[in-house]
């Protein structure tokens, strides 16, 4: 999936996104192309516990080459520079958030290990945006977040191999467009995190230390492991994607966990519209899947 993702964006040779498809009716609400505010801040629409008072963190920049905003109004910003955690959610000492405005009202954070540098990257043309923190002494270990792929194709496409619901609806837009593979490594363990909520998905994959699941990014490429969490709305015959996928060495797994947890708590688009005891229920699926696979 990553390489077929990465075939249209032109910013980066290994961070590529495939071009717009035509346009496809997508759940309401899901169009790639709408900014959406993404922040760990509570809010009337973002479930959060109210038993301990959230925790403000230091947010280094994760810039936008200004060549992506080329033909646009717009021109690359940055985060603010302070966020509030989520109360469910502890920052590793080893961990930085990480944080850009692609577009105005389209923050994004990314929680990736101190010792890393963040570049963003934008798909002024189709609305695609990515995030990837790269550490500084091992260029092989890096988190990659994709917000948004760029698309209702490549929406639709990111999550099929792991989510039986976006493969069924990837099948129904494909039909007409090509084949497009979902396949996956027979050695990645997938798990399912049911969301209790009509037409939202979400799955946990591993993908075993020197396996290569193309379509994750940094799967493969270092000594350990590469853990991931892909979301989903899904609608007739479309879905609306997004992951987050972390490879870092093992000592550093803990930071790897922290950051699917905070993208499931604060980026993915699916928690704003699951209630505070179903995203509960899915923290807990998640925080267990990476208990069992040692992260």
């Amino acid at each position: 999936m990553w390489k077929r993702l990465a075939t249209g964006l032109g910013v980066a040779a290994s961070l590529v996104l495939a071009a717009g498809c035509a346009s496809q009716a997508l759940p309401t609400g899901a169009s790639p192309a709408s900014p959406v505010a993404r922040s760990g801040v509570s809010s009337a629409t973002t479930p959060t516990s109210t038993s301990t008072a959230p925790a403000e963190v230091h947010v280094a920049a994760c810039p936008v080459p200004a060549s992506d905003y080329a033909g646009t109004p717009y021109s690359p910003r940055p985060a603010p520079g302070m966020l509030s955690l989520p109360a469910s959610l502890t920052l590793p000492g080893n961990a930085q958030i990480f944080g850009t405005e692609f577009l105005p009202g389209s923050t994004s954070y990314l929680l990736g290990p101190k010792s890393a540098t963040c570049q963003g990257y934008l798909a002024s043309a189709d609305g695609g945006e990515i995030m990837t923190a790269t550490s500084v002494s091992d260029r092989s270990d890096s988190v990659t977040m994709i917000i948004r792929p760029g698309g209702a194709g490549p929406s639709t496409d990111l999550a099929c191999p792991y989510i039986p619901a976006v493969l069924a609806a990837d099948e129904v837009f494909r039909q007409n467009l090509g084949h497009v593979s979902c396949n996956h490594p027979s050695a990645d363990v997938i798990r399912q995190i049911p969301t209790h909520t009509a037409g939202l998905y979400a799955a946990a994959v591993l993908v075993p230390a020197h396996v290569k699941d193309p379509n994750i990014q940094g799967s493969g490429d270092g000594p350990g492991p590469t853990v991931a969490l892909y979301t989903a709305e899904v609608g007739q015959g479309a879905a609306n994607g997004q992951m987050v996928a972390c490879t870092l060495a093992p000592g550093q797994a803990g930071v790897c966990a922290a950051s699917l947890k905070f993208f499931l708590a604060t980026q993915a688009q699916i928690s704003h519209r699951i209630s505070a005891a179903n995203l509960g229920t899915m923290q807990d699926g998640l925080s267990s899947f990476l208990a069992d696979q040692n992260i």
